[in-house]
């Protein structure tokens, strides 16, 4: 987003310039995940609202617009998206998205992904569409859209301006790296990975970072006949990372892994302790078990990357680069030579999130998601969840009166620089936000059954073993999940853990009661969206569901995340 003084300048001129004059219920700017997902159940749950879209780049997707052509999700493709489309290619014999720690869409299907999105959009008649266009508001309130390559300025009338407080930067969105660089060395961005390794042309390769972008480039590279002894890997801070199969199992044992999360969290004496015993049972990992790692930011990765990561043995710890001359590295904590001449060296730079946040999330202490006639998207109140997060707030707009304060009563969500930091005990914040905010939408049961039923929240129903049976089974049964669970709540709120005495920032806050929630009126009028005809993303192994089943019980079988080509070939 434009900062303010640059956004009046724009609006001024956009001003001067307008030709034409669009109106809607709502102004949405941004079209990648939160945004459209918000739409998405806007547009199913109340049959009066308009949408204007607007985005700068040419196509919805956000940053997936400008990732590497090897990435994948790191989460279950399941519930991922918005809710009216699957997105996943695992399905049961009733056409339901099964959960598998294996199947993770690639970049380039969840952006056909969200072109079939928009197209479901624009099919309804309700959303007008304004991509390669920016926005900008002058001081008295007018809304203006450019177009990027045409100049033409259209003035925008709306009763809600809908916002998503954001800042993801990739490599692929600087011009280069973030520090002086002799003209001798190479470097690329990881986009251009695949045709340096393709031309054969180095024998050494840096990769910067050690986050989501390093840790793909690693296990790019090793995958692609890259050996470890070729590889250099700067790692500025040492990372924990989630191993999503050192939880989750096959799609039956969901429900009984997932105690394993929460068990820690009744028995530990402290977050740490927990969060130590997550890597005892493997489901959080360190590279160097020596040191203590600062930052937790949800990276995910399964148990064969891990294996590769820790392969590498020329792993530099001497913190950010600072600069590249035609013979060394020079780092904040020392100095290191180039591995080879810079001609046979490539610098992959996989560095993002350069101010510290987490993926550009950080909000301030007085953030209101719900302030008068705008709604502010970004904070996450499901766990790890953009999606599902996007999805509830929708629900709540079209539910709930409108009254912010009331709104903004039922959401528990990181606010203030202590409690935005990328650490450990994020990791526990988000389950106790996705806690407190679903136990205060349990005054309104009808708000319950919405997230049940949503595609995007993990733990639907849909997406598991025995379905609604297995879920009341796993919280009421022998498990005890959510008993567990209103005790991690309790201990946290009673200052029973020694590394968190203040609630995670929401100290003295109380549940909403039935009575102080009002309800909008039902509309009797009944949505055309999303279409009765819906456009499903053609699958990529062109199988009917239940062949789909076999392929992941195959690949689950095999234990190899990578087998996927091979399960569908030994099922065609």
């Amino acid at each position: 987003m434009c900062n303010r003084q640059d956004q009046n300048t724009t609006a001024a001129a956009a001003q001067a310039a307008a030709t034409k004059e669009k109106d809607a219920t709502y102004l949405v700017i941004g079209a990648g995940t939160a945004g459209l997902s918000f739409i998405d159940s806007l547009l199913t749950l109340d049959a009066n609202a308009t949408v204007i879209l607007v985005d700068r780049h040419s196509q919805p997707g956000g940053h997936w617009t400008k990732s590497y052509p090897f990435v994948r999700l790191h989460q279950a493709s399941c519930n991922y998206g918005v809710n009216s489309l699957p997105l996943s290619n695992i399905r049961d014999k009733k056409g339901n998205e099964r959960f598998s720690v294996n199947d993770l869409a690639t970049g380039q299907e969840i952006k056909d992904y969200y072109k079939v999105v928009v197209e479901q959009f624009r099919e309804c008649g309700r959303v007008h569409l304004y991509f390669n266009c920016e926005y900008s508001k002058d001081d008295s309130g007018n809304h203006f859209v450019t177009n990027i390559d045409t100049n033409e300025v259209t003035r925008v009338s709306c009763k809600k301006i809908v916002v998503v407080h954001s800042n993801v930067l990739v490599p692929s969105m600087r011009k280069g790296p973030p520090f002086p660089i002799d003209s001798s060395i190479n470097s690329a961005p990881l986009n251009e990975l695949p045709t340096h390794v393709a031309s054969k042309q180095y024998k050494k390769y840096v990769v910067i970072g050690a986050g989501k972008h390093g840790s793909d480039a690693i296990t790019y590279l090793l995958r692609n006949g890259v050996d470890q002894s070729s590889i250099t890997w700067i790692t500025s801070r040492d990372i924990w990372y989630f191993v999503r199969d050192g939880l989750w199992g096959g799609y039956k044992s969901y429900r009984k892994d997932t105690v394993k999360l929460v068990d820690p969290l009744v028995k530990c004496k402290s977050l740490y302790e927990a969060f130590l015993q997550y890597e005892k049972d493997g489901i959080m990992a360190r590279l160097d078990t020596s040191a203590i790692p600062e930052v937790f930011k949800g990276a995910t990765i399964d148990k064969s990357e891990l294996a590769g990561f820790k392969s590498i043995k020329d792993v530099v710890r001497l913190g950010r680069v600072t600069s590249i001359t035609s013979d060394e590295i020079k780092l904040e904590k020392g100095v290191v030579p180039l591995p080879a001449s810079p001609a046979d060296t490539l610098f992959v730079d996989c560095m993002a999130d350069l101010d510290g946040t987490l993926y550009g999330y950080r909000h301030p202490e007085d953030f209101k998601i719900f302030d008068g006639d705008q709604i502010n998207l970004g904070p996450v109140v499901v766990s790890f969840n953009v999606s599902c997060s996007s999805a509830l707030l929708a629900y709540i707009e079209c539910t709930f009166a409108d009254d912010s304060e009331m709104r903004n009563n039922l959401l528990y969500f990181a606010r203030g620089e202590n409690h935005t930091k990328p650490n450990f005990k994020m990791f526990f914040s988000q389950f106790y936000y996705q806690n407190k905010t679903l136990n205060a939408l349990g005054a309104y049961p009808p708000a319950m059954q919405f997230v049940l039923n949503s595609r995007t929240f993990l733990d639907a129903p849909c997406h598991h073993y025995l379905g609604l049976p297995g879920f009341i089974w796993a919280m009421a049964g022998p498990s005890q999940m959510a008993k567990k669970a209103n005790k991690f709540v309790e201990r946290v709120e009673s200052g029973d853990f020694p590394d968190c005495q203040d609630c995670f920032g929401v100290a003295g806050r109380k549940l909403p009661e039935p009575k102080d929630l009002k309800i909008k009126e039902k509309s009797k009028v009944k949505s055309n969206y999303p279409p009765q005809k819906k456009l499903k993303p053609k699958s990529k192994f062109g199988l009917n569901c239940c062949a789909s089943v076999d392929i992941v019980n195959a690949v689950e079988k095999s234990g190899d995340p990578t087998n996927m080509n091979g399960a569908v070939k030994s099922n065609a």
